[in-house]
């Protein structure tokens, strides 16, 4: 019993030491920053903000700071950070969803949430174009649509464009009338469409899908 006791004094004895000297020691200094996750958080920007965390013992570190400025940035759903002893933090970035371009002088980033960032890098995303706010919302409502149905409808998409009606270029050339709301329909028909059409062989200039359950599909552009 004696013996065990104090076995079990050693032991806590010598976790205390350790911890001390690990806490004390240079050799747990922060060297690296890692950054996983992000395409739309510029790396440079994390790291800038993660820069302060160098040299400090990674055991006193206290990351809570470090991820409330990543999430205060338009583009992080929510982020992380992780240490990774002896010398590693990693931040960990979760992105809110992008949905599509609009051109304002340059291509800005539209998200799932309606923020607009000004992306690093170039994405392979639709372009919109129309004026007005409730033309995005309506692109946003079909992108997010497509995202929950089919994700592979949009690397059909070149552009949305909104006039008065909500109209799709796909890459082939050909224009899709959607006019405005009853998206869910207006996606599930054109999912159905698609294959029937390339199955035929027919490469269509124009699809209108404005009206409720009727497709009409022409040769020529009509828009």
């Amino acid at each position: 019993m004696i013996k065990g006791l104090l076995s079990l004094g050693f032991l806590l004895l010598l976790g205390w030491l350790l911890r001390g000297w690990a806490l004390r020691s240079s050799y747990f200094r922060i060297e690296q920053i890692r950054v996983t996750g992000n395409r739309l958080l510029d790396q440079r920007e994390a790291i800038k903000l993660a820069q302060p965390a160098k040299g400090v013992n990674i055991f006193k570190f206290n990351g809570s700071p470090l991820r409330g400025e990543l999430e205060a940035k338009p583009a992080v759903a929510r982020a992380e950070v992780i240490k990774r002893p002896p010398h590693l933090i990693e931040i960990r970035v979760e992105e809110k969803q992008p949905l599509f371009l609009v051109n304002r002088g340059g291509n800005l980033l539209v998200q799932g949430d309606g923020f607009i960032v000004d992306p690093p890098s170039p994405l392979d995303l639709p372009i919109f174009s129309g004026r007005g706010e409730m033309g995005k919302r309506y692109a946003q409502e079909l992108v997010l649509q497509m995202k929950g149905e089919d994700p592979t409808l949009l690397d059909m998409i070149s552009q949305i464009k909104w006039d008065k009606g909500i109209t799709l270029w796909l890459q082939n050339g050909c224009q899709v009338a959607l006019g405005e709301g009853n998206f869910r329909g207006k996606v599930s028909h054109l999912r159905e469409l698609l294959p029937l059409l390339k199955e035929t062989g027919d490469s269509p200039g124009f699809i209108d899908l404005r009206f409720r359950d009727q497709a009409v599909v022409s040769k020529g552009r009509r828009l």
